[in-house]
């Protein structure tokens, strides 16, 4: 549980362990809350990765030529 969690709750302001307690129940459960979350960071995640990989794709291979004018 995160003491940072905030949340309204019937028109008051839940904070922490309450708040966490609250998201949880919502969801339905404690299982699956954290599920939901781990979904949205799995998410999140792949695709910043798939972002990063297009990115290093479009670039251009740029290799060292020797020599030059003479």
């Amino acid at each position: 549980m995160s003491n940072s969690d905030k949340i309204m709750k019937d028109g008051k302001m839940l904070h922490g362990n309450a708040a966490t307690l609250h998201m949880a129940s919502l969801n339905g459960g404690m299982d699956q809350h954290l599920q939901k979350m781990l979904d949205a960071a799995a998410i999140g995640g792949g695709r910043a990765a798939v972002k990063a990989f297009q990115d290093s794709q479009k670039r251009p291979n740029l290799k060292v030529v020797k020599g030059g004018k003479k």
